[in-house]
């Protein structure tokens, strides 16, 4: 059941974020669902990541360069990179979280459409409503 919360959730964080790629990893990080990007191709640096967004309980909006640093080894230039995306992780409490990217050529979701699906899960999560189908998250979406 965790399983169908966490998938269902995905596309529809997806379909909203009008993101590139996602995934959903269960507690133990192993990943249970994919859009556009094979299990083998996930990072290490993501999973990481993933395991602090869910010690944090909050969404985590960065990108694929930053997260694979140690703050104090950030570089001080203004270089191109022409590889980096837009990543955001939104824990789902009790069952794992979702990751999506997507280049940021295509642009970035906004924060307050990710503090909503973090506020939704959440809501879903405190009420019980893991068999949700997706379009009823969605529409619980936007009635947010």
């Amino acid at each position: 059941m965790s399983q169908t919360l966490l998938l269902n959730f995905m596309r529809v964080a997806y379909d909203i974020t009008k993101a590139d790629r996602a995934f959903a990893v269960d507690l133990d990080m192993t990943a249970i669902g994919t859009l556009n990007i094979a299990p083998e191709q996930i990072e290490a640096s993501y999973l990481k990541c993933i395991q602090q967004t869910l010690g944090k309980g909050k969404p985590v909006i960065t990108d694929n360069y930053t997260m694979t640093l140690d703050p104090s080894e950030a570089p001080v230039t203004n270089q191109s990179f022409p590889k980096l995306r837009f990543v955001v992780i939104i824990p789902v409490a009790g069952y794992g979280a979702i990751c999506l990217d997507q280049s940021l050529r295509g642009g970035v979701t906004s924060k307050d459409k990710v503090d909503r699906l973090g506020n939704l899960i959440n809501q879903i999560v405190a009420s019980n409503q893991i068999d949700l189908e997706e379009h009823e998250i969605l529409n619980l979406y936007g009635d947010l």
